[in-house]
C-alpha cells in the first residue's frame, strides 16, 4: 500500500509540471503560482487595471482611479492579484458589482488591463493591453471601443 502511494505522488509530481506549463500558456496563470517549478525563470506578470465607461454615443471616459471609494479600491486590488494570479480564470465578477452598486450612473463598464512581461523571443518587457465592456448584469458586451487613455 506504501508503494502505491509513493508511486501517485511521484506520478504526480512528474506530471504536475506539464499541467501547470499549459494553465500558463493557455489561461495567462502566472508561473510563480500554483506551485510551479519553473517560476524563477522568468519575472511574474505586472498588471496595471483601468477601468472607463462608455457613453450612449461611444465616448470613452476614463474613471480616475483617485475616485474609487474604499470599497471601489479594494476590489479593484483583489481583482488585479486575482487576474495577475490565474490570469483568464479570473473573472471580474466582484469588481462589477461594486463598481455598479458605488455608481449607479454607469450602465457599461469597461475593463482594460495592462500587462507587462518578459517576450521570451527578444528577452525584453512588452506592454500589451486587453479590454472588456460589461453591462450591469456582468454580461461581456460585443464591442470595439479604443482602450481608454489615461487620464
Amino acid at each position: 500500500m506504501k508503494r502505491r502511494i509513493v508511486k501517485a505522488f511521484l506520478i504526480c509530481f512528474a506530471i504536475w509540471p506539464l499541467v501547470q506549463y499549459g494553465a500558463v500558456l493557455r489561461y495567462g496563470v502566472d508561473p510563480w503560482k500554483l506551485c510551479a517549478f519553473g517560476m524563477y525563470s522568468v519575472p511574474g506578470p505586472m498588471k496595471t487595471l483601468r477601468l472607463a465607461a462608455s457613453s450612449e454615443q461611444g465616448e470613452v471616459l476614463v474613471i480616475d482611479p483617485e475616485s474609487y471609494s474604499p470599497r471601489e479600491r479594494r476590489a479593484a486590488i483583489r481583482f488585479v492579484e486575482y487576474r495577475r494570479s490565474l490570469g483568464r480564470l479570473a473573472r471580474p465578477n466582484d469588481l462589477l458589482s461594486v463598481f455598479f452598486e458605488e455608481r449607479l450612473e454607469l450602465e457599461t463598464l469597461i475593463v482594460g488591463l495592462a500587462t507587462l512581461k518578459l517576450d521570451r523571443g527578444s528577452a525584453r518587457l512588452v506592454s500589451s493591453f486587453a479590454y472588456t465592456k460589461f453591462d450591469r448584469q456582468g454580461n461581456a458586451m460585443p464591442t470595439e471601443p479604443k482602450p481608454p487613455s489615461k487620464p
